[in-house]
């Protein structure tokens, strides 16, 4: 009865874990409805212009979303610790768990290349009517030719891989790993023009943009860095289980103070002379993630988490942990769904539409998701299944 109850304590600690992930999934949604039935979105690469935010809903909108990749990350790297932990307790060698990591990585760069591009490939279709909604400017010169283009999946995937052999690693040096990724990444940008000719193997592993071989949004080095700042957040769950919400909480008010000061001085946005207004000033670059950027989207996250460890057991927000719980699944068919969806409105649509058909979508990937759950529950730990 003491494990029963031990067992059930450690679940309910890590709910609030589940309830984050499934709010920046609804995000998520809400941002590739954006461009998928509204036409409309918002792209912040380094080195080159991007569109302007016509007005506050808009602005609001993108901003919202800026939450999801960090969290993603983040959240990330903190189940990659809490399942490697517990799998050590059942009996799994370190050899298995690392050949988990790599078999699941594997699969997310599997699902890239043959789910979600289809669907991207569905919604741009569908959107072939649209004007000024479409194309993004990419740095780097690049005139023609094969390339090999990647999403956040490519990110996530390549970092789950090479996360299989730094879950061991003690505290500080996950920190130090996650403060030289972005010090790196500051260092190396500052190099290049954006009419520089990139190195493939730049664009896939340290700079965003567009070369002979290699397109990318979501390069490993700086986002690895968020992963491990993960780890190092659930070792200190597993240290301060009754205390990290009460740290997280404090952690990202000093985060959201740190960017206020550092952007107000115009330091680590990759930009100067960027803001002249409230809206300029919360305009970041996020690929790659700029040091302002990620303080202001990890430190709300943080705040975040705190929040949902007070709501943990609220019935009402059951659908935000289950959304939570299926992100993998929520993924893939969230993008086919909303491009189905987006149909209708091949030159696009209103903001306030584009709302409405957001939460019919999310009432439909509920339903969705509920089934798939329920589904895999009944299936084995070594299950594919298990792995989506």
């Amino acid at each position: 009865m003491r494990l029963d109850l031990t067992y059930i304590a450690a679940m309910m600690r890590t709910v609030p874990i589940d309830l984050l992930r499934g709010f920046i999934m609804m995000l998520m949604a809400l941002d590739h409805a954006s461009g998928m039935v509204a036409r409309t979105h918002f792209t912040e690469i380094w080195g080159v212009s991007f569109k302007v935010y016509p007005d506050l809903g808009w602005w609001l909108t993108r901003f919202m979303s800026h939450l999801c990749a960090p969290g993603f990350f983040f959240l990330m790297g903190m189940s990659m610790l809490l399942f490697a932990e517990k799998r050590l307790q059942t009996g799994w060698s370190e050899r298995r768990i690392r050949g988990y990591f790599f078999k699941r990585g594997g699969l997310i760069l599997l699902f890239m290349f043959f789910l979600e591009f289809p669907a991207w490939g569905l919604g741009t279709f569908f959107g072939r009517g649209a004007s000024g909604g479409g194309g993004m400017a990419f740095p780097g010169a690049f005139e023609g030719g094969f390339f090999v283009p990647t999403t956040v999946l490519y990110g996530l995937g390549m970092c789950m891989i090479l996360g299989a052999f730094l879950w061991k690693l003690p505290k500080w040096l996950l920190v130090l790993i996650s403060v030289l990724s972005f010090v790196f990444s500051a260092w190396y940008i500052g190099q290049l023009s954006a009419d520089d000719v990139l190195n493939p193997l730049a664009v896939f592993l340290a700079v965003p943009g567009l070369s002979v071989g290699a397109m990318t949004l979501y390069p490993i080095i700086p986002w690895l860095g968020v992963v491990t700042f993960g780890m190092f957040w659930a070792k200190l769950m597993r240290e301060f289980p009754d205390k990290i919400y009460g740290y997280s909480l404090v952690t990202g008010l000093v985060f959201v103070l740190a960017f206020m000061v550092l952007r107000f001085f115009e330091l680590t946005n990759f930009q100067m002379n960027s803001y002249h207004d409230w809206i300029s000033f919360f305009t970041l670059i996020k690929y790659p993630p700029s040091m302002v950027f990620i303080l202001i989207t990890c430190g709300i996250n943080l705040i975040l988490l705190f929040v949902f460890s007070k709501l943990s057991n609220q019935k009402w927000l059951r659908p935000v942990r289950l959304f939570g719980q299926t992100a993998m699944f929520f993924y893939i068919v969230h993008l086919y769904l909303y491009a189905l969806m987006g149909a209708p409105f091949p030159a696009g649509a209103s903001i306030g539409v584009m709302y409405v058909v957001w939460v019919i979508g999310l009432v439909l990937l509920y339903f969705i998701c509920d089934w798939f759950l329920n589904f895999k529950r009944n299936k084995a730990d070594g299950s594919f299944w298990k792995m989506i």
